[in-house]
């Protein structure tokens, strides 16, 4: 290891250059995540959501390098419509985060029920939201990362990489020649990524945000881990971030959530957090909500030279918080 080499924070935290794809980027921690990847020179941001309107009026805030893109990961034909725009655009992808996500049934109240009747109302109430939960938070991180392999493998074959599956006793190989005409520093050794944006309700045993939403979660981690272990022939990596909680459009306007960004203030908070800012230290040892610096400087790890070598990793970012819960690891 050659430890005299220069080292540029600017150049190893940095998404320059980079096509990434966004589910679920108008609003919340998807917004906070589009921003910083613009402000860190990605070249093209595709920022997906139901909602147009609020994913145009994110692009203005975000810079010419977003492109607003309605689409339901809930629906195969909306994901392909958006994965032949990308490809008739630029070919190839080099990062596709899945963040989008919804709050499932709220049975919060099963922890403080009385009577075993009343637990069992509670936890039968509204059992057709689990379908629709479990459809964005965990089935459509399936489906939307197998529609991009292709284009994720392209983002590899533009990188000198190897493309396709490769045999099981050898390394990849990988051409140096002509990455610098394409703007590819010879010491970039990144390949393409899927991140997964979770959450600690994944994690964590108490019912933090009801049971349909933390199963969710759950689920999305692990199907994570799975595409990890899966793409390995592929060359494509798999990581997650789990916030310790999310900022939604119920919770606050996009137009805060901008103002929030541009004064670095909270970013984490949901719904049930709106107006809290400061927590008792059993509850989040760090006693505050995260702000935008703490999910940029995660995601510029992850997308820049500097997560590279990162495949198959969970990263928590929730002040410390799966610390003083009953977790599941």
């Amino acid at each position: 290891m050659d430890t005299s080499v220069p080292v540029n924070p600017n150049d190893l935290f940095s998404a320059s250059g980079l096509v990434i794809v966004l589910t679920g980027g108008g609003s919340g921690i998807g917004l906070a995540i589009a921003s910083v990847l613009g402000k860190s020179g990605a070249s093209r941001i595709y920022i997906l959501g139901r909602r147009l309107s609020a994913l145009e009026e994110a692009a203005i805030s975000i810079g010419p390098a977003a492109i607003p893109v309605e689409c339901d990961v809930s629906k195969p034909s909306s994901v392909s419509a958006i994965v032949a725009k990308v490809e008739q655009e630029f070919g190839y992808v080099d990062v596709l985060i899945n963040n989008a996500g919804v709050s499932g049934p709220d049975d919060m109240a099963a922890s403080s029920a009385d009577t075993i009747e009343e637990l069992q109302n509670i936890l039968l109430a509204n059992q057709e939201g689990w379908a629709s939960t479990f459809a964005i938070n965990t089935s459509a991180i399936g489906r939307v990362s197998a529609a991009f392999l292709k284009l994720l493998d392209t983002g590899n074959r533009r990188r000198g990489w190897e493309g396709g599956k490769i045999p099981d006793n050898r390394p990849r190989q990988r051409e140096m020649g002509g990455l610098a005409e394409k703007g590819i520093a010879l010491d970039d050794q990144r390949s393409s990524q899927i991140i997964t944006v979770a959450s600690i309700s994944g994690l964590n045993r108490r019912i933090a945000s009801g049971l349909a939403y933390g199963a969710s979660k759950a689920g999305a981690i692990h199907l994570s881990k799975m595409l990890a272990h899966l793409l390995v022939p592929w060359g494509i990596r798999s990581n997650v971030i789990n916030p310790g909680g999310k900022l939604t459009s119920a919770s606050i306007p996009i137009e805060a959530m901008q103002k929030l960004i541009i004064s670095n203030c909270a970013v984490y908070p949901s719904a049930m957090s709106a107006g809290i800012d400061d927590y008792s230290y059993k509850e989040i040892p760090a006693s505050r909500t995260g702000t935008f610096h703490d999910i940029a400087g995660i995601v510029l790890y992850l997308v820049g030279k500097s997560g590279a070598y990162v495949n198959g990793s969970m990263i928590n970012t929730d002040g410390g918080r799966a610390s003083v819960m009953p977790a599941a690891t």
